[in-house]
């Protein structure tokens, strides 16, 4: 799996269990990533665990780190670069 295709894996799960969420994705090598979630506060719990098995698997089986980091969208705006 490339990181391209663990980021939209983990960005379709984020938005089935969260439909109004806003996503930034910022690359920090060529197999790792970081996702920020912003979300109803609580939608968190949710997020965290429709993501964090696949997560652990990604980076175990496939070499892959992405992070999945969920702020509260109310008091956590996200910017608008992506």
């Amino acid at each position: 799996m490339t990181l391209d295709e663990a980021i939209t894996d983990l960005t379709n799960r984020i938005k089935e269990v969260s439909p109004d969420v806003v996503i930034r994705v910022q690359r920090r090598s060529d197999d790792g990533a970081a996702i920020r979630a912003y979300a109803p506060a609580q939608d968190e719990g949710t997020i965290k665990s429709a993501t964090q098995e696949r997560t652990l698997n990604l980076l175990v089986e496939e070499g892959i780190d992405v992070q999945v980091l969920v702020y509260d969208i109310a008091t956590s705006l996200p910017s608008d670069s992506a």
